[in-house]
């Protein structure tokens, strides 16, 4: 049923393509293949790595990380993990970034529940980061930054804890009350990230992507303080945003308005 629903999704996207390329006045908002790139984990986890280099003086990075292709031996992975720098616990996520599916994930908390893996996936360091979620939401020149609960804390290293599977959608959601984000009341809170920061990361995110709207869950290392990057989403879903329409119709007149000029130019051009 998935591989079909991913066929259809692919003629879907090739009809799409092939509509664009016999209309070229279309406007698109994003380029696809721009978009394409957020939809595959892999892909998303190496523009988090390599932004890194440019953000240092903001102190914002990204966890270690492992790509799983397909099943190997436990041995392997564990050779592979320690190379990348990797430590337990771990979170576990599909390579797909879109759809439902992508939202179902695993915590791994020993060598003994590796078996639990399950490729093609992303194996990520957890932080520790006080059950709070710092969505960014980007809307053209603008952004947003709204606050979500998250995975509580866990004791560092490696145990014999059975693996936890979840929906991070359901543990993530504005009103969600689950056991995985309660958080002990005696957990003093963290301090917000640096608006400065924030700006500098979507800044070099708009550039590195080339879009302008898509999503990054960063989060508050609770022992460094240091920004995190855990993930960037496609055109998400902007729950919380305050103006949204507002501003999504701002950057939709600003695009039809380069449009237009970029056209007048080459028409005088070319006279």
């Amino acid at each position: 049923m998935e591989a079909e629903h991913d066929s259809q999704s692919q003629r879907l996207l090739a009809n799409f393509q092939s509509y664009v390329s016999a209309h070229p006045s279309t406007v698109l908002l994003d380029p696809l293949p721009a978009m394409s790139q957020l939809l595959d984990r892999f892909t998303s986890y190496r523009i988090m790595s390599m932004l890194q280099n440019s953000l240092i003086d903001w102190r914002v990075c990204c966890p270690p990380y492992l790509e799983i292709n397909s099943v190997g031996d436990i041995s392997s992975i564990q050779d592979a993990m320690d190379s990348k720098g990797l430590s337990f616990p771990l979170i576990c996520k599909t390579r797909v970034a879109h759809g439902s599916l992508s939202h179902e994930m695993c915590l791994i908390f020993g060598a003994g529940s590796l078996d639990d893996v399950r490729p093609p996936c992303v194996l990520q360091s957890f932080v520790n980061h006080g059950a709070v979620l710092h969505k960014v939401f980007v809307v053209g020149d603008k952004h947003y930054c709204v606050d979500r609960p998250s995975l509580k804390n866990f004791p560092p290293g490696p145990c014999d804890r059975m693996t936890i599977f979840f929906n991070s959608h359901e543990v993530s959601k504005p009103e969600s009350s689950s056991h995985l984000n309660a958080l002990d009341e005696r957990m003093p809170c963290l301090p917000p990230p640096s608006s400065e920061a924030v700006a500098a990361l979507v800044g070099e995110l708009r550039a590195q992507l080339g879009m302008a709207l898509f999503g990054v869950d960063i989060i508050v290392n609770i022992h460094t303080h240091t920004l995190t990057i855990i993930d960037i989403n496609f055109f998400p879903g902007y729950e919380g945003v305050p103006q949204f329409f507002s501003s999504l119709l701002g950057h939709i007149e600003s695009v039809l308005d380069r449009q237009t000029a970029d056209g007048l130019q080459a028409a005088t051009c070319s006279e």
